[in-house]
């Protein structure tokens, strides 16, 4: 962890985030599992730091140790479907494939997450998409009765 990733993870702290910022912290700074102070925010559903560091310039597309993005992060773990359509919003990159080839719109789908597919649908995600096993988002919300 360093400060930054912290932060992001904590409720109201925009400004602090802001105060990192300007006292030199790397927006992007990685830890040791790979994950951005994005991710972080995600993995929270703080969507106030998400938006805070989007507007800093935190790039959307870095992948973690397991070559996950936050988008991907946001449609696992669901909450607030803001944390979706601002990353989608801010041209993060759809169709992270994860290693048994699933992808955001799996998860989505897998969870029940509604919302986040309609704003993945939305922002261009491919409904035919298949992972490892040939299932396609479709098919995953029939096996797990979504």
């Amino acid at each position: 962890e360093c400060p930054l990733t912290a932060a992001a993870q904590l409720e109201l702290s925009s400004e602090m985030i802001k105060a990192l910022r300007n006292g030199g912290a790397h927006l992007d700074f990685r830890t040791r599992e790979g994950m951005t102070a994005l991710h972080k925010a995600v993995r929270c559903r703080n969507h106030a730091a998400l938006l805070t560091l989007l507007d800093l310039g935190a790039s959307p597309d870095y992948k973690d140790s397991r070559g996950l993005t936050p988008l991907y992060h946001s449609a696992m773990v669901g909450g607030d479907p803001y944390c979706c359509e601002l990353l989608l919003h801010d041209y993060a990159r759809l169709g992270c494939v994860d290693e048994n080839g699933w992808q955001e719109i799996h998860q989505a789908c897998r969870y029940g997450h509604v919302q986040h597919l309609e704003h993945l649908l939305f922002y261009g995600a491919d409904m035919t998409a298949q992972n490892a096993s040939g299932n396609t988002a479709l098919h995953i919300c029939a096996l797990y009765n979504q």
